[in-house]
């Protein structure tokens, strides 16, 4: 019985990877029923092939690799590792470990009582200690676009950490059409249109993440997030978020 999937999406990331995996090995010990999936979104940077050593050394039957070649989004990305998942929830979490794995406990609790959980980075005031005022503004107003555009009222709902019932996942997932930017945007919008129950965990900021050099850039970031969030919106009124339903005769 697999408890847990959980899903890391990989591009690019060859100076953590192995620091990575040796984290998710170690954690996967002391949690024999979670299933760890790592996804190589077409990195150029030998990330796949780092993790393959490691986990062919490893010999562990808890962690597995995905790969393919063309760079298709973190989106795309998690939606292949759900295809492959089969624990009773599903999870993801950034692969440089921005939040730490002992996150993945309270999202699974949390999970026995709603159907979608969210990291939420708002809940943590440490967290914006070391944070540059542009990486600040930018989040005020990716929420307030969200909020405008969309009418959703999560404080942080692009932190790379969520979690799923296993059906829900299965449902939200074959209905994603963004593979990029604001494509768990579009799994919450989905998950609130349907009325699931969706709660919320704190999620701590690791110091080396904090530490890392922004790549927000102001400007075409704002453009790619309104483009992304009136896509949603127009994506829901042609009906494309509907489910369809079997007559049965």
């Amino acid at each position: 019985m697999v408890k847990a999937s959980i899903i890391l999406p990989v591009y690019n990331e060859s100076k953590y990877i192995g620091s990575t995996f040796e984290s998710v090995l170690e954690y996967s010990m002391n949690y024999p029923c979670y299933q760890f999936i790592f996804v190589n979104d077409g990195s150029t940077d030998g990330s796949q092939y780092i993790l393959k050593k490691y986990i062919d050394d490893a010999e562990s039957n808890q962690i597995e690799l995905i790969s393919y070649d063309q760079n298709k989004g973190k989106g795309y990305a998690i939606k292949k590792g759900v295809e492959s998942s089969i624990g009773d929830y599903i999870c993801f979490i950034d692969s440089d470990l921005a939040y730490s794995l002992t996150h993945l406990e309270f999202l699974v609790d949390k999970l026995e009582i709603f159907d979608v959980v969210i990291g939420c980075r708002n809940l943590i005031f440490d967290n914006f200690k070391r944070v540059s005022l542009i990486r600040l503004f930018a989040g005020k107003t990716f929420n307030f676009m969200t909020q405008s555009i969309l009418s959703l009222h999560f404080s942080d709902m692009q932190a790379g950490l969520k979690g799923f019932k296993r059906d829900i996942a299965k449902n939200l997932f074959e209905k994603q059409t963004i593979q990029r930017f604001c494509f768990d945007v579009e799994l919450i919008y989905l998950a609130q249109k349907r009325g699931y129950k969706i709660g919320e965990i704190p999620a701590i900021v690791s110091n080396t993440h904090l530490a890392k050099v922004s790549k927000v850039n102001l400007l075409i970031d704002s453009i790619r997030m309104l483009q992304s969030l009136l896509q949603i919106k127009i994506n829901d009124s042609l009906g494309l978020y509907e489910e369809v339903c079997t007559v049965k005769f």
